[in-house]
C-alpha cells in the first residue's frame, strides 16, 4: 500500500531539498580540501641582531611541491608564498600583548624565453636554474627585518611566531577550485613559536 504525500508536505520538501543539496556539497568540497591539505613543515626559526640595533628573523620551512603545482608554474603560472610573523609581550595577568606583525610575499614564476626561474621578494628580483632551487629560496626567509631599532626593551622576554602558506586567493580563477578539491594545492604550515631575548 502506498501513502501519498500531503501536497503541503510536498511543497515543503520541494523547498528543502536545494538546501539539502548546498549541503552535500558544501560537506563534499569540505572533505576535499581536507584531503588536499598538504603541510609545509617548519624547521626551526631564529631572530639576529641586525648593526643598526634592530633584529631580523630567519626560519627554514620544508615541502615538496606537488606535481600539479610544478606543472602550473612550467605553464607561466605564478606561486605566491606568504610569510607571516608575530612577536608579543608575554603578560602574567592574561593573554600576550601583541606588538608586531609582519608579512613577506614569495612571487614564484617561470620565464620561458631566459628558461629560468624567479622569485620576486618586493622590489628584489633572485633568479635561478631549476625549480627546487627558488622554491627552496622562498622556503627559507632569511635575515628579514622585522623589529626596528629600539622597538623592544632589553633582557626582556618575548614570544616570537612565523608561519608560511600558499596564497591560493592568487591563482587563477581555474586553479582556485583545484585549491579546494584536489590534492596538493592546499599548502600551509601551522605556527612556530619560539622565545626570544633582547640583548
Amino acid at each position: 500500500m502506498t501513502t501519498a504525500l500531503h501536497p503541503s508536505l510536498k511543497r515543503i520538501a520541494k523547498r528543502l531539498m536545494p538546501s539539502w543539496r548546498a549541503l552535500a556539497l558544501a560537506l563534499a568540497l569540505s572533505t576535499c580540501s581536507g584531503l588536499a591539505h598538504a603541510d609545509i613543515t617548519p624547521q626551526y626559526a631564529t631572530m639576529s641582531r641586525l648593526t643598526d640595533g634592530g633584529y631580523a628573523v630567519n626560519a627554514d620551512f620544508r615541502f615538496s611541491l606537488p606535481t600539479q603545482l610544478q606543472d602550473a608554474v612550467n605553464h607561466g603560472t605564478a606561486l605566491y608564498f606568504t610569510a607571516e610573523y608575530r612577536l608579543a609581550r608575554p603578560r602574567w595577568y592574561g593573554l600576550n600583548e601583541d606588538i608586531i606583525s609582519a608579512k613577506r610575499e614569495y612571487r614564484v614564476s617561470y620565464n620561458s624565453l631566459t628558461q629560468q626561474y624567479r622569485v620576486a621578494v618586493g622590489a628584489d628580483q633572485y633568479r635561478f636554474d631549476t625549480l627546487s632551487a627558488s622554491i627552496l629560496f622562498a622556503s627559507r626567509p632569511s635575515q628579514w627585518r622585522v623589529v626596528g631599532a629600539g622597538q623592544l626593551d632589553t633582557n626582556q622576554p618575548y614570544e616570537a611566531s612565523i608561519r608560511m602558506s600558499l596564497n591560493t586567493s592568487k591563482l587563477p580563477r581555474t586553479y582556485q577550485l583545484n585549491a579546494l578539491t584536489q590534492q596538493g594545492w592546499g599548502l600551509s604550515s601551522n605556527w612556530y613559536r619560539f622565545s626570544f631575548t633582547p640583548r
